[in-house]
């Protein structure tokens, strides 16, 4: 800071805190009561101190907190001694700056310095001074007051400042490494940082470990991802090969079953047609065999007929030959007679002829009988082999009957069965063609997956996890837990050791 800005910083401080010449004047009486009243003020302060762990921590012996007691009570006479000035602006800053690098919250200062004013003025008003006595007294307690306050502002603003530019400094650190974390550099460590920030740099290490172990887990699990996307890809072609195979052989199959269930409906119908005629052939084959039956019967009766017809032609044959005996006696009487009988004699003869045509009528008659009862029997013998004959074929009709009404009933149930098989060969067909668009969909998918892995194998090549891909997960747990356990205390537990407290007695007793 240049001599003209602190100046200017010296003035406007100055100037709003109302210190005026009167209080400049009151200066000297002020510093001959802090330097009757303060020791044994500070003396009271630091046993309470000590008896405070949390203060006690920054002094390691209390030859420290005396040297810091003669420091401050000399800090004190300066600030008392003359007008406030550049030189005494960087004393209180350096104040406040070391109570920011040792970790010394506000509180405890500001706690202190309540405590020694508290002791001095009390002390000042019962030793009845007269410093206090009148209006005088009260400019002079207005003038240590707001000294003491500018004094404290002064040490506040630069513990701020201290503080806001260690919390820079740890942002521009940690901005820094979560660039290079942003970049894909998992190596990049966050190392360095002050006490109060150890923890950040504790959980940034795990955080560093833990996303490096994983995205190594994950580079890991892509390249197998990718490793078995590829078989399933190999084996989606493969299967989608065979099954488009497959649904084209099912699609043949489903057409000639169609036809062969075609074929077989029309044989069938064809076999039910063929029992209605064969049902009809066996009814008219016993109408015929019941014709024939009759038939033989007919003949029979006109067998009958014409065995009696020539029984009566032999009857008639027997007269005419006993007529023409009884002529020809006749004849022989009436020659016998003479002329007496010659009329007898032409009646016999006459009798005979006729006689003799009787019997030869008879004789054709009989002739002519025997020829028909010839044909006759054997037109019974034929008629009787055409019954047997149609017998045979209503019973061979009445076989092929049986067996084609079997075969309709065959060919019927075969159609059912085969239009069972039908329905379901197209449904495997239908099956088919949905599993091929299926395996045609898990085969894109599988492209997809092969695809994503590959990407993602790509991103996470981008990531140098340099040191923290050969730390397990667990492990990176495992030491998140170590910095967790450390309270936020630790940094004053930690002052106690000699280094800190020969710190405390190099830096004057700036260190409360």
């Amino acid at each position: 800071m240049s001599n003209i800005n602190v100046n200017e910083f010296v003035n406007e401080r100055v100037d709003f805190f109302g210190i005026d010449d009167a209080d400049y004047g009151n200066f000297p009486k002020i510093a001959e009561a802090l330097a009757r009243h303060a020791p044994a003020a500070l003396d009271r302060f630091y046993d309470k101190v000590g008896a405070t762990p949390k203060t006690a921590a920054f002094f390691s012996s209390r030859q420290a907190m005396d040297h810091a007691k003669g420091k401050q009570i000399a800090h004190w006479a300066a600030l008392f001694s003359g007008r406030v000035d550049g030189s005494y602006i960087a004393k209180a800053e350096q104040i406040g700056t070391v109570h920011a690098r040792i970790g010394l919250e506000p509180t405890w200062y500001i706690g202190g310095y309540a405590r020694v004013l508290s002791a001095i003025i009390t002390t000042i008003c019962e030793k009845g001074t007269g410093l206090f006595g009148n209006k005088a007294a009260g400019r002079q307690v207005a003038t240590l007051v707001k000294l003491a306050l500018l004094d404290m502002e002064i040490a506040l603003s630069a513990y701020f400042k201290a503080e806001e530019k260690s919390r820079l400094a740890v942002i521009e650190q940690l901005g820094h490494a979560l660039a290079e974390v942003a970049n894909g550099r998992f190596s990049t460590k966050l190392e360095g940082l002050p006490e109060n920030y150890r923890q950040i740099e504790a959980d940034f290490e795990t955080m560093r470990l833990e996303i490096g172990g994983a995205l190594a887990s994950v580079a890991e699990a892509a390249s197998t991802i990718n490793t078995g996307a590829a078989e399933i890809r190999q084996a989606s072609d493969d299967l989608a090969n065979r099954t488009e195979r497959q649904a084209a052989s099912l699609e043949e199959t489903a057409a000639a079953m169609q036809e062969l269930t075609t074929g077989v409906r029309e044989a069938a119908d064809g076999a039910v047609h063929m029992t209605g005629s064969v049902s009809e052939a066996d009814h008219e084959a016993v109408q015929g065999r019941n014709v024939v039956k009759e038939a033989v019967g007919a003949m029979d009766g006109i067998h009958r007929t014409a065995t009696e017809i020539s029984k009566i032609i032999d009857v008639i044959d027997g007269i005419a030959f006993q007529t023409n005996l009884l002529a020809l006696n006749a004849g022989v009487e009436a020659a016998r007679a003479g002329d007496a009988g010659k009329g007898f004699a032409v009646v016999a003869n006459e009798v005979r002829a006729l006689a003799q045509r009787s019997a030869d009528a008879a004789s054709n008659i009989k002739h002519l009988i025997n020829g028909s009862v010839e044909q006759v029997e054997r037109g019974v013998k034929l008629v009787g082999q055409s019954g047997e004959a149609f017998g045979s074929i209503a019973a061979r009709v009445g076989e092929i009957k049986s067996l084609a009404t079997g075969i309709a009933d065959l060919a019927q149930a075969q159609a059912l069965n085969l239009q069972q098989v039908n329905d379901a060969v197209r449904e495997m067909d239908q099956m088919t063609q949905h599993n091929a668009a299926m395996v045609e969909q898990s085969n894109a998918a599988s492209r997809s997956l092969a695809g994503e892995a590959e990407q993602l194998a790509t991103l996470v090549s981008r990531f140098n996890v340099s040191g923290a891909a050969v730390v397990p997960i667990a492990k990176a747990k495992d030491r998140r837990k170590t910095p967790a356990a450390t309270p936020r205390a630790a940094p004053a537990a930690a002052r106690k050791s000699a280094g800190v407290a020969a710190t405390a007695t190099a830096e004057d007793w700036s260190e409360f």
